[in-house]
């Protein structure tokens, strides 16, 4: 078949048959959070919850890492430095190594100080790489992500680069430490709390105990996703199907509501651009007056006059069949508004997906997943979720008269009320009642409750 084809281009294979078969090799990906200089931006990682971690707690995670570093020395420290002492005020250090008795035991002690040194750091080396963790960070709290795509930091620069500056500083004794360490921290142009050897490595850490731990799969995909669904609201500008389209009355656009459905609008006419209302046209004229009566002078303009309110209906009136057509009103005589719904009139409850469909709960109520089975009278309503997020049986949406319940059915991914934007976990098998205008997650799925009567 020949070499792969480069990534962005489209690479046509011939199989057997004749059958052309397109594969579109995308591999280049997009970061998000970046300005247009490359840059990581502080705010957009404080939008998905990830909080810088407090320097106090990074320098006692600092500090425990180097308590276990000194009690894994503690049979060198003990035993092979009183003897390498020893021997370096003897007259004949050669002769005095071989005369002693536990030459055996200090060389066992030196090679288990260093072996167990070397593994622990490695093992440190390793973890903070792979999982932006170690000893101290996971005692404390912390964790550590590139600075740029949020995920885990790498092996060699995240972790051995780091790692060589900050042991480098030791070669200055005393102040380099307190430059590189305490200070340089302080001068962080972002204000994140980064120092040199988080600038060279491209590190940066952050609190999970007050802020959104990155390394959760599942939570920083839902915050990533919300956060590009705001932008893009923000940034879109949908037509509102409540604008007129009059020529010489201008609008403005009023967003009510929005959804993942579309925007739901209202219009404000601006009265500084609407013309003001012409006079109205005089009326026919009637049949020809005697030549004897004088033309009347022409009457001026009425002032407006307040709605004046509807006659009560006598008991013995006949209400209208619906939809009958009504005669026009004739001039100065009031005109009956249209009837508003019946309040005692059945709810209709709809979800609205976030692909936009819509989805109504009837009877008993409906069963959401990607495969449900029927269940207690519920409609399996199945609901295609790409990322295998959607459980096959996730989410129960129960109806008991005009009231909505939402039960998660022990899910995978959990699901979630959101409700003045707050979000309260669902716990499985509770119901737990449902409001117009409430947002139900499940999964990585979300879907808007909307109660109309009439």
């Amino acid at each position: 078949m020949g070499d792969a084809a480069p990534p962005g281009r489209v690479d046509p294979q011939r199989p057997r048959g004749g059958t052309v078969i397109w594969e579109i090799q995308d591999e280049t990906r997009k970061v998000e959070g970046l300005d247009e200089h490359g840059r990581a931006r502080p705010d957009y990682a404080a939008s998905l919850g990830l909080l810088p971690a407090p320097f106090g707690r990074r320098a006692a995670a600092t500090l425990v890492e180097v308590l276990v570093v000194l009690v894994l020395q503690l049979p060198l420290l003990l035993a092979v430095l009183p003897a390498a002492i020893e021997l370096t005020r003897a007259s004949d250090p050669q002769a005095a190594l071989a005369a002693r008795g536990d030459l055996v035991l200090l060389i066992v002690c030196a090679a288990v100080s260093y072996a167990l040194t070397a593994a622990f750091l490695i093992t440190q080396l390793v973890l903070h790489g792979r999982r932006g963790v170690t000893l101290g960070k996971a005692l404390l709290g912390i964790r550590s992500v590139n600075v740029r795509t949020l995920e885990r930091p790498g092996f060699w620069r995240g972790a051995v680069l780091r790692y060589l500056v900050l042991w480098g500083s030791f070669l200055l004794p005393l102040l380099g430490p307190l430059l590189v360490v305490l200070l340089s921290p302080l001068f962080d142009p972002e204000r994140r709390g980064r120092g040199w050897p988080d600038l060279a490595a491209a590190t940066w850490f952050v609190d999970i105990r007050r802020g959104l731990n990155p390394y959760d799969a599942k939570r920083m995909r839902i915050a990533r996703k919300t956060v590009a669904s705001d932008l893009a609201d923000e940034r879109s500008e949908l037509p509102s199907l409540a604008t007129p389209a009059g020529e010489r009355r201008p609008e403005v656009y009023i967003p009510v509501a929005r959804s993942s459905g579309g925007v739901l609008g209202a219009t404000r006419v601006d009265s500084a651009a609407v013309p003001a209302p012409t006079a109205a046209p005089a009326p026919a004229a009637g049949p020809p007056a005697p030549a004897s009566t004088p033309a009347p002078a022409p009457a001026p303009t009425p002032a407006p006059i307040p709605p004046v309110a509807p006659p009560a209906a006598s008991p013995a009136a006949v209400p209208e069949p619906a939809g009958a057509p009504r005669p026009p009103a004739s001039p100065g005589t009031w005109a009956p508004p249209a009837l508003l719904p019946d309040a005692a009139a059945p709810a209709t409850i709809t979800l609205v997906l976030d692909t936009g469909d819509a989805v109504e709960v009837a009877g008993a109520g409906v069963l959401l997943g990607r495969a449900p089975a029927a269940d207690d009278g519920l409609v399996p309503t199945p609901v295609l979720d790409r990322t295998m997020s959607v459980s096959k049986t996730h989410l129960a949406v129960r109806r008991d008269g005009e009231a909505l319940f939402v039960e998660d059915r022990g899910s995978t991914n959990g699901s979630a009320l959101v409700r003045g934007g707050a979000e309260r976990e669902l716990t499985p098998g509770e119901r737990v009642p449902v409001h117009d205008g409430d947002t139900i997650r499940f999964g990585d799925r979300f879907a808007e409750v909307r109660i109309a009567r009439g």
